[in-house]
């Protein structure tokens, strides 16, 4: 979990882009060799990248990170985020879910909260977590299982999910910008996502403040398409105006409820 300095650093740096390690110990009052060790910090998820003399916000990811750390980094916040969306989510509502650390984290909110929810998901950790309500229905797709996360892909995924229409399509994503829209490392997981976004009333995406101009390789859909973001205490107003602006709607969790 990152300090609130590392915070602080990476919001910085997702808005200028780059800084020296100088700027960056000035700015925030602390000795280069803690801005470094920071630094080092912060690249471990590829956050930013170090380079001579200073660092840049890692803004284009080709590499998809192991799951295991994606469940690992970030936890207060996609707990925080979890339960926010859990709240916007009524008993009897009909869902689709794709395979996600912060949809992981929202199924096992769901399976304590709220009861009769009719779910479809490509996640088979998620569908075995909500089975646990006998209330519940749950419709997991067919597909290959990629071993990377755990999640049904393909075409024939693809084909179950056109059978079904839900109230609110959850998504967990890898990037997202006003610019780029929102944004997959694997082509097969985008592929899945699109029809999982065609097949819903209402289009809500969970992601972290660090996924924010990020940008993965295979584009899901634009900006505009989405309806609700839930996302954390990080993000900045300005940052929240501008989706506005768009007409999406960013939610943002406290952090006092949850540290």
């Amino acid at each position: 979990m990152y300090s609130e300095r590392q915070r602080e650093m990476l919001r910085y740096l997702s808005e200028v882009k780059f800084a020296k390690v100088e700027q960056l110990s000035d700015l925030f009052h602390v000795s280069i060799e803690t801005i470094r060790r920071d630094l080092l910090e912060l690249e471990k998820d590829s956050s930013v990248k170090r380079i001579r003399g200073g660092a840049t916000y890692s803004s284009f990811r080709a590499k998809e990170l192991e799951f295991s750390k994606k469940m690992e980094s970030n936890q207060q916040e996609k707990l925080a985020i979890a339960q926010a969306a859990a709240e916007y989510i009524n008993d009897g509502d009909a869902i689709a879910m794709n395979n996600g650390s912060t949809t992981l984290s929202l199924a096992r909110y769901l399976l304590k909260s709220r009861k009769m929810l009719t779910v479809v998901t490509n996640s088979p950790d998620i569908a075995l977590i909500l089975s646990d309500n006998e209330s519940n229905q749950i419709y997991l797709t067919s597909g290959y299982l990629r071993k990377h996360n755990k999640s049904l892909v393909g075409s024939t995924c693809r084909e179950c999910l056109e059978d079904f229409r839900v109230d609110k399509t959850i998504l967990s994503i890898d990037g997202i910008s006003i610019e780029d829209g929102v944004t997959e490392y694997n082509t097969e997981e985008a592929a899945v996502l699109r029809k999982m976004l065609e097949i819903g009333h209402s289009k809500i995406i969970l992601c972290e403040f660090n996924k924010f101009s990020e940008v993965a390789f295979n584009k899901v859909c634009s900006a505009e398409q989405v309806d609700y973001v839930f996302t954390d205490w990080n993000m900045p107003a300005k940052e929240i105006k501008a989706w506005n602006d768009i007409g999406v709607k960013v939610l943002v969790s406290p952090q006092e409820k949850y540290a």
